[in-house]
């Protein structure tokens, strides 16, 4: 899986105050009681995409099987664009080191890959949305 799961309302409430970009947000049919009311709210103010289903549907999604009738998907990485690698670069007066890494296919090999350049020190590293590995939990292992 490319994403990873927040569980339980106020592990939500606290995702949807941050920063931090959420890819969607599954919620219990026919759940409207207490916290579940500030998380709509607040993923309608972030523009979150919100699904209600029901609740063994959460059952099997969940890890942790605590999940209070809400789970959210996140990238388990921030995305930023190249501008933002630039900038880096530029803030610490380094010309840019970046690394693309096109058409990966194996988890493994891109995870090895970014810890490669993390090492050496690139500003970031640029991976296409089509025919290459998403960023998942085996590849930020």
């Amino acid at each position: 899986m490319s994403e990873f799961k927040i569980e339980g309302r106020n592990a939500v409430i606290e995702l949807l105050k941050s920063d931090r970009t959420i890819n969607k947000i599954l919620v219990a049919r026919g759940d409207r009681q207490g916290s579940i009311n500030e998380i709509l709210k607040l993923a309608k103010q972030n523009k979150v995409i919100v699904t209600e289903v029901d609740r063994n549907k959460l059952d099997i999604y969940s890890e942790t099987k605590h999940h209070q009738g809400v789970i959210a998907f996140v990238s388990p990485v921030e995305y930023k664009d190249v501008e933002y690698i630039l900038n880096v670069a530029k803030e610490r007066e380094e010309d840019p080191f970046i690394l693309i890494a096109d058409e990966i296919e194996d988890p493994h090999n891109l995870g090895a890959l970014i810890r490669s350049a993390e090492i050496a020190g690139c500003h970031g590293v640029i991976i296409p949305k089509r025919r290459a590995v998403a960023v998942t939990e085996i590849v930020s292992k």
